[in-house]
């Protein structure tokens, strides 16, 4: 172990613990109490000074193939390393786990249109042929994205790509939308589609897709040779009225119940949007913060979660799918049916009791379907996405500080490195940093 600064690495693991056990306690106390002005903030941490030399032991470490022995002499946190080399950082998504357990991850630098990686049993690897994925929820259907367009594959596992079920050509979508949208800006105009996708959830057997990005939210059916393309949001309608030059929005977002029958979108200048694809209804439903930003079913596919946002804050309420046709005035924001009032939710996955939502802070929170926070753990920064497997049992979190942690949610331990109330533990972590070989701490 020449790499191993033991008295670094001591003094690395004791601010550690000090600093976790002073702001858990500082929250435990502020909860308690309402947070009165006197409430004395701990001193801060105290490990940025020595960021380089820890940087330099990890990259040591794995060279020598001893990242089991670097995780027990440098336990991983984030905040102390990645504020010091702002400029390595960069979004890291995880995409979907597979059946056999592989995770699809997506970092957004690194190639046009970003990496993607498969991670299983402590190895990762990139993916060659495509840059970018979705994934039904239960990971049975995956949608590989590349320069000719669309392909949805069956039973995906880290060794064979599974069978494929539907194909989309990006000539066939873009000749499809320009038919539609002969005077509008739209997917149908970008010279590299594949490069603007924000989410591609395949449904229904593989045969429809729904495609979320910068240029507007689309449903995609049919295949190859004869696609058919609708244009979800923003409405064509509206873009009409109001003479509008371009599909283009700004913070996208969708979601397909885990049954196939809804479809849940928005943008920033939207209302909430809730699509029966039974009747074909679409019913609107105004924030209760500033600007929608989120959207996720419930594992039950009985009720969807919205978010908006404003600033890093912002509001969740819920929606019973049961009476979402019901002709409700909701009223003042005290009115609606709130789950969260406090988070800008960036990410979030179901489950069975709840849902546990990632915010613009770094947190992650498991709420239950009463809104109830049951615990809060914090990551180290603004969280990019997440996935879950299908037993509930591992979570994985990337975040905008280039990291993807991988967390036992079934352990009932916690550990005296951790921020928050949760007994979780982080089994497994890679920093994919831009411009740098994957590295695993």
């Amino acid at each position: 172990m020449d790499w191993l600064n033991k008295g670094i690495a001591e003094h690395w693991r004791t601010e550690g613990k000090r600093y976790a056990s002073d702001i858990n306690e500082y929250v435990r106390v502020g909860n308690e109490t309402g947070w009165p002005e006197d409430l004395k903030p701990p001193e801060e941490d105290q490990r940025r000074s020595i960021a380089g030399d820890i940087l330099q032991m990890i990259r040591e470490a794995n060279r020598c193939g001893e990242t089991k022995k670097l995780r027990e002499e440098i336990p991983p946190a984030s905040w102390p390393i990645t504020s010091e080399f702002p400029d390595k950082l960069q979004p890291v998504k995880p995409l979907a786990f597979l059946q056999d357990g592989s995770l699809l991850v997506h970092a957004v630098s690194g190639s046009p249109g970003g990496t993607l990686y498969r991670a299983h049993v402590g190895d990762l690897t990139e993916i060659t042929g495509a840059n970018y994925a979705g994934s039904s929820r239960d990971g049975a259907y995956v949608a590989l994205v590349n320069e000719q367009g669309i392909r949805v594959v069956k039973g995906m596992t880290g060794d064979t790509e599974g069978k494929q079920v539907a194909v989309f050509l990006w000539k066939d979508v873009q000749g499809r939308l320009k038919a539609v949208l002969p005077d509008l800006e739209s997917l149908a105009d970008g010279e590299n589609p594949e490069r603007h996708m924000d989410e591609v959830i395949p449904f229904d057997g593989g045969r429809r897709v729904l495609l979320v990005c910068g240029y507007g939210i689309y449903l995609l059916g049919g295949g190859e040779g004869e696609v058919e393309v609708e244009l979800l949001h923003p409405e064509l309608a509206d873009l009409r009225e109001y003479e509008s030059e371009d599909t283009i929005v700004d913070m996208a977002h969708g979601d397909v119940s885990p049954d196939g029958r809804w479809l849940a979108y928005g943008s920033q200048s939207s209302e909430h949007q809730l699509k029966d694809l039974q009747s074909g209804a679409v019913y609107a439903y105004e924030p209760a913060s500033s600007y929608p930003h989120f959207a996720r079913f419930s594992e039950d596919s009985r009720e969807v979660w919205f978010n908006a946002c404003h600033f890093y804050n912002g509001a969740t309420f819920k929606v019973p799918l049961a009476e979402a046709a019901q002709k409700r005035e909701w009223g003042s924001p005290e009115e609606w049916l709130l789950a969260n009032e406090e988070m800008r939710v960036y990410a979030g996955v179901a489950l069975q009791e709840g849902y546990i939502l990632g915010d613009a802070y770094g947190y992650l929170k498991f709420i239950d379907k009463q809104g109830q926070e049951i615990w809060r753990y914090f990551v180290g920064s603004t969280i990019s996405g997440m996935t879950l497997t299908v037993d509930e049992k591992v979570l994985a979190v990337g975040t905008y500080g280039g990291m993807l942690h991988l967390l036992d949610l079934k352990c009932g331990q916690k550990s005296e490195y951790s921020i928050g109330t949760a007994a979780i533990l982080e089994t497994d972590r890679w920093m994919l940093w831009q411009n740098q070989e994957p590295l695993r701490w």
